[in-house]
Parts: C-alpha cells; sequence; structure tokens
C-alpha cells in the first residue's frame, strides 16, 4: 500500500491517556488512513520518529485567535507550539455578527484611541464606519463581514494555518443591539433581537456561546438576559462557555464577586438547559489577604472545585480550563510605566511622563486617583501586594534588576508609589515584568481530570507589538503557553499520557471534535511529532516573540505545516462548524 505519508518508529500517545506504544502513522489525504506497524507500506514522504513522540494535533480550549486570524492567518505561534485547533469567540468577544457597531477585541490599541479617545477606561464600542476606515488604513484590512456565514466564508480565503472552533461572543451580540447606550439593562424588544443574532450564529455553525462578565458591554446584563442567550444556543446543541463574574466590572474597584460569580454560571447553564457548560479559567474563588500561605490555597482551590464537582453530582455536564501560568495569557507591558497607562497615554511618551512625574501637583494627582482603586490595573485596594509582584528588568543602576518595587521602597525608605514615580522619572525606558506568582492553587486544578487547557492569547507571528503608549507586546503565553503546561504541570503532575489527553483527547470530546484529538484510523490528520525533552520556550516579558522549539513536524488537516523544526508557508486550517 502507497500512502502520502508514513511517520515511522514513534511513541503513539494518542490522545485518549492510554499508555504510548511503537508505531508507524499512515497519512492519506486528510485523514489518517493506517495506524500500526507499516513496514510493508511505502509512501511518497517518509519521516523517522523513532526519537520523539506522535501526538494528535494540541487543542487550545480558551483563546481570541479568531479576532486576528484575518490579520495573522497563518497562525505561526501556534503551530510552533504544536497547535493544530484553537477554540476562539471566548469571553464574550466574537468578530461577528456586526451591525452599526463594532466591540473593540483586545489587539486594536495602535489606532483605536484615534476613533474613540477616553483618558482612562476605552470605550469598547465604536459606530462601525472608522472602524472600517480604520482598520483598512493601519491594517490594510477590509471589514467587509456582518454574519459569521460571511466571516467565515472571508476567512477561509485567508487559508489559516490552524482550525478554528467558533462561538458567538454575548458582548458582541449585546454591543451589536444596543449600541453605546448598553450601561443599563436590555429591554424585552432587545432582548428578542439578540436572541435573533444568536439563532443565525448557530445556523450559520457557531458551536456555542460565550459571556465574558468581568467586562462591558456584557457586565451590565441582568440574569433575564443570559438566560434567554444561552437557552437561544441551546435549542440549537449551542454549549455555553463563561468567564465569570470575578472582578466585577473593571472599572476602578468593580464588584468582586469570586465564588458567587461561579454560582451564577451554573445557574445560569442550569435554567437555560445548556447541554455543556465550559467554565473560562478557573482559579481561586476566594481571596487570601494580607497573606497567601500554600495550606490556605490549596484549600480554597479544594473549596472551588467542590462548588463544580457538586454540580456535576447534580446532572451538570461541566468542564472549565485553567491558564497555565499566574498572570494572564493576553498582552503585557514592556515598561514599568504601563502601570501608568492612563498618563503614560496622556503625556505621550515615556520621556514626557517622567518630565510630567517631577512635578508634585502631578504625582498627587495620580497618587489620589490610584489609591481610590479608580484604575483596576494598578489598584492598591483591591491588590495590596501590588510592588511585590512587579519586577524592574532594565536600569542603569544595575543593583536594581531583578528586584521587585516593594523590595527597593523598603531599600531607599519610601513608599511603593513614589518609589515606582521615581524609577519612571530616572529611567523612563526601564522595563518591568510581573513577578511569578504561586502554582499552589494551579496544581490541585490540573490534577482534577476535567481540566483542559487555555492560552487566552491571539494569532499573532513575531512582528506584532503595540507601538503607542501603552506599548504593549504579546503575552508570552502567546509563543510559548503550552510549553509551559507541559514543563510545570502536565509531565510532572499527570504524566506524559494524560498530560497530553487534556489538550487532545479531552477538548475534542468537550467540543464536538468528533473526527479529531485522537490518533484513529478514519480520523482527521492534525498530528504533531515533537521531542518533550526539546519542546522549549523562548518567549520572555521583555521579548516574548519567539517562537517555541521542539516540534519536529506538524500536519494540519493532512498538510505539513512544519518540517524538520521549521514553519512552513503551507496552511490546512478549516473552520469548524458545528
Amino acid at each position: 500500500m502507497a500512502y502520502d505519508t508514513i511517520i515511522r518508529g514513534g511513541t503513539l500517545l494518542d490522545g485518549t491517556g492510554g499508555p504510548g506504544v511503537t508505531g508507524d502513522i499512515a497519512i492519506q489525504g486528510d485523514r489518517i488512513a493506517a495506524v500500526g506497524d507499516l513496514e510493508a507500506a511505502t509512501a511518497a514522504r517518509e519521516i523517522d520518529a523513532a526519537r520523539s513522540v506522535v501526538t494528535p494535533g494540541l487543542i487550545d480550549a480558551h483563546t481570541h485567535a479568531d479576532k486576528t486570524m484575518m490579520l495573522y492567518p497563518g497562525a505561526e505561534n501556534y503551530r510552533a507550539q504544536g497547535i493544530t485547533t484553537v477554540v476562539g469567540g471566548n469571553c464574550g468577544s466574537s468578530p461577528a455578527p456586526l451591525t452599526d457597531y463594532y466591540l473593540q477585541g483586545y489587539w486594536e490599541w495602535n489606532w483605536w484611541h484615534d476613533i474613540n479617545p477616553r483618558a482612562y477606561y476605552d470605550e469598547v464600542v465604536a459606530d462601525l464606519p472608522p472602524v472600517i476606515d480604520a482598520m483598512k488604513r493601519h491594517e490594510g484590512l477590509d471589514l467587509d463581514w456582518r454574519t459569521f456565514g460571511e466571516f467565515f466564508a472571508r476567512l477561509a480565503e485567508r487559508e489559516p494555518g490552524v482550525n478554528l472552533v467558533p462561538l458567538v461572543g454575548h458582548n458582541a451580540v449585546r454591543g451589536a443591539v444596543m449600541g453605546r447606550d448598553y450601561r443599563r439593562a436590555a429591554d424585552a424588544e432587545e432582548i428578542e433581537r439578540m436572541r435573533t443574532l444568536v439563532r443565525d450564529a448557530m445556523q450559520d455553525g457557531v458551536v456555542g456561546i460565550s459571556n465574558g462578565l468581568d467586562y462591558a458591554p456584557g457586565g451590565y446584563a441582568d440574569r433575564r438576559e443570559m438566560v434567554a442567550l444561552v437557552k437561544e444556543a441551546a435549542n440549537h446543541d449551542g454549549i455555553f462557555t463563561s468567564h465569570w463574574r470575578r472582578t466585577g466590572l473593571r472599572y476602578g474597584m468593580g464588584n468582586p464577586v469570586l465564588i458567587k460569580g461561579l454560582r451564577e454560571a451554573l445557574e445560569i447553564a442550569r435554567e437555560a438547559g445548556a447541554p455543556l457548560l465550559q467554565i473560562s479559567h478557573v482559579l481561586n474563588g476566594y481571596s487570601i489577604f494580607p497573606e497567601s500561605p500554600d495550606e490556605l490555597l490549596r484549600e480554597a482551590a479544594r473549596l472551588t472545585l467542590n462548588l463544580l464537582d457538586e454540580a456535576i453530582e447534580d446532572g451538570l455536564n461541566l468542564y472549565w480550563d485553567v491558564i497555565p501560568n499566574t498572570n494572564g495569557g493576553t498582552l503585557s507591558g514592556r515598561y514599568l510605566a504601563a502601570g501608568l497607562a492612563p498618563w503614560l497615554k496622556m503625556s505621550g511618551s515615556l520621556e514626557q511622563l517622567a518630565r510630567n512625574l517631577a512635578a508634585p501637583d502631578y504625582r498627587k494627582d495620580v497618587r489620589d486617583y490610584l489609591e481610590a482603586g479608580k484604575w483596576y490595573p494598578l489598584n492598591p485596594l483591591a491588590n495590596p501586594g501590588w510592588a511585590a509582584g512587579l519586577v524592574v528588568a532594565s536600569h542603569p543602576d544595575e543593583s536594581l534588576i531583578d528586584r521587585s518595587v516593594a523590595d527597593i521602597a523598603a531599600a531607599r525608605g519610601t513608599d511603593s508609589l513614589g518609589t515606582l514615580f521615581d524609577l519612571i522619572a530616572e529611567y523612563p525606558e526601564s522595563l518591568g515584568y510581573p513577578a511569578p506568582g504561586s502554582e499552589t492553587a494551579h496544581r490541585v486544578f490540573f490534577e482534577h481530570p476535567r481540566t483542559m487547557v487555555a492560552l487566552d492569547t491571539f494569532s499573532v507571528d513575531d512582528t506584532y507589538e503595540v507601538y503607542r503608549p501603552p506599548y504593549l507586546r504579546p503575552h508570552p503565553n502567546t509563543y510559548g503557553g503550552m510549553v509551559r503546561y507541559f514543563e510545570r504541570f502536565g509531565r510532572p503532575l499527570l504524566g506524559m499520557e494524560e498530560a497530553v489527553r487534556r489538550v487532545t483527547g479531552l477538548p475534542a470530546e468537550v467540543f464536538g471534535l468528533r473526527d479529531r484529538g485522537i490518533l484513529r484510523e478514519g480520523k482527521r490528520a492534525d498530528i504533531a511529532v515533537w521531542n518533550p525533552d526539546n519542546y522549549r520556550d523562548r518567549s520572555s516579558y521583555t521579548e516574548p516573540r519567539r517562537y517555541a522549539e521542539g516540534v519536529e513536524y506538524l500536519f494540519v488537516n493532512g498538510t505539513l505545516t512544519l518540517s524538520e523544526g521549521r514553519l512552513l508557508p503551507e496552511t490546512g486550517g478549516r473552520i469548524l462548524t458545528r
């Protein structure tokens, strides 16, 4: 028998969690044609995998890749990690539907302020025409779709590098109906219009609906609205993914709810009859201050899981994901000054901010705003330990490098905010990074058999950056989060076989990908050939934009898209509609 490709002699980890076995895999077209001992078979392409593991292509259970795949269709950051499928449309944000309005998607920082200027918090809903114009001028992209069907057609033309599992976002739907007038409960007529948009999206093939109740405009929705929209998706067998209320709306102190928000997500799913609930970013449902000993963190994690386990025992079909680091996943600030983003934007440059901070009255105004808890990213009231979590990465005084703002403040005998202001004034281009937090709770969550992995990132290449204040770059998760999962949690906690299942067979089951996630004859040929011992994250907070290493070959729907460790221009991704 002659095949297109035979991968020979690898250790096959088939995605079920079963023990690895040595064997061969044959690919014909876009499917796995045979698995086993294929010594007698031949192929146009043969790959020696004797020193490698062969797994299904990895599946990222929670991304925002769909927001940028029109700009970066190659999805090089995902492919370099061995990821062949991403779930998009999360946290209530999706690229459709569009009406007369557009919902900010986290990545438009280089031009969003031009069309929707705000001093502090961004206005997240904009009129569509100026967005169309700005996107064409700045990104060279013609935003000419309105429905999911139209978006899928356009994205297919761009030949994506990975498969996309689409969700419709509640925030996108709410913005499309309510426009800028979203800071209130929707009336019955508006909810009905939202239901129509959800119904249309389901008919176009999305797999379900997501919400993001920490964000505008969804954070203003009441229970009646959420239940109605999740029920509409459930009427079409659509699943429900929930970024539950944790911080409350991220304007000032918000209204932290934590475990109450988790209960709310469970109650919405039950009331709406959702066939499956997938919780985004499970973390501790309890805050522990002023210190967080490991014993308390472990117990808080167990109590959080108890709530989920009880819901499962009560009959709720429930899964969740965890981000494999302690500080999020979307974008990250390069400079120490990123925490002062509003004032950096208003100053226009790092140098001008440093000059402004020389003025005592200016400092007082900034300090008063921060100490009142009005700025979510640097909120001393909600996060009194913020200064211990911010570390200097570069400074002319080398003795300050790799020391936290809190440590420097203690040595100087100054308070933390004043020390941050001084460091910026002394050297405005000083880089910073977040100190690693405790992984205790993460380990508890990853040990649970229903936990999947979420990188919470975009589709990008190795050039993307926000070149205007506050000067952001993609979070390191964007390029190496899956490596971190295997290094820190997967292999040491679960063993290689189960670690692979959590990012292949399990998410395939959860999201209804019946022909993916397992190495079986007849399944789609999404296959990664890689060496766990050489699997390496090359990103950092000061320069995240470096692709991971260790994946030797990658097939997406039978198309070889990475060979001998090098990304190829060929792509094979598809939109995996319901």
